[in-house]
């Protein structure tokens, strides 16, 4: 009957001791899973913002594109005018 009772108090100690892991490894596990929440939430963060970024330099880039085209059909034009004869002739006599 002794021997039972050691084992039982064996493996109550044991129990014990398997619980409080558990409750450990819980705690852990609690504390990773906000980590990994966190850390995915900022790696969405940070793609949305360089989407936007990607967005707003394609809209730079576009806008100093038309700029540019806007200039040198411009320039063309003036060149054109500046060329044409009655301009000349304009020139030549003032």
């Amino acid at each position: 009957m002794e021997k039972l009772e050691s084992y039982w108090m064996e493996a109550q100690s044991l129990c014990k001791a398997v619980d409080e892991h558990l409750k450990e490894t819980q705690a852990q596990y609690q504390t990773l899973e906000r980590k990994y929440s966190k850390a995915k939430r900022m790696i969405k963060e940070y793609q949305q913002k360089e989407a936007e970024h990607l967005q707003k330099e394609a809209a730079q880039r576009q806008a100093q594109e038309d700029s540019q085209a806007s200039h040198k059909e411009e320039t063309d034009n003036l060149q054109e005018k500046s060329n044409s004869p009655k301009l000349r002739n304009y020139f030549v006599w003032s």
